[in-house]
């Protein structure tokens, strides 16, 4: 009896442990240029160099804005990666925790470039950068949200 009460924990305790862990990831985030600020739909607006947690997505995206001193701007949508680990877990013990503490995660490497119209992210840093350039539908997305009707 002892050990069939057992057997039902581990489960249980593995989908917490997954949860808490899947929640948010932190991240960092630089700009090319210097004096460059940053906002991220749901979160304060930033200067950079700044380290922020995120929180993890099943569905959805993070917009963001990014301008220069100058008034260079770029819109667009963070890139994610997929955690395999939550999804394993999840898939093993709980599916439905895909939804609750989501799986896609945000790298921990972001640079900012908005006078060029990038943005550059990696995995870990001895890693090169890999180089983003939002689509006009995410760019337009993005600005909807700050300029327009998500504004409020």
């Amino acid at each position: 009896m002892n050990y069939q009460r057992q057997l039902v924990r581990l489960p249980i305790l593995a989908l917490v442990i997954l949860l808490i862990q899947g929640c948010a990831a932190v991240t960092q985030f630089e700009a090319a240029t210097p004096g460059t600020t940053l906002s991220i739909r749901g979160v304060e607006r930033m200067d950079l160099p700044k380290e922020i947690e995120l929180d993890s997505k099943s569905t959805g995206q993070h917009e963001f804005l990014a301008t220069t001193p100058s008034g260079h701007t770029l819109y667009g949508i963070l890139p994610l990666r997929i955690n395999t680990g939550n999804m394993a877990a999840s898939i093993l013990f709980f599916a439905p925790a895909l939804f609750i503490g989501g799986f896609r995660d945000v790298f921990p490497f972001y640079q900012l470039d908005p006078e060029a119209g990038l943005l550059r992210y990696k995995l870990s840093e001895g890693d090169q950068w890999r180089l983003y350039r939002p689509t006009s539908a995410e760019s337009n997305r993005a600005k909807t949200h700050f300029d327009g009707a998500g504004k409020q």
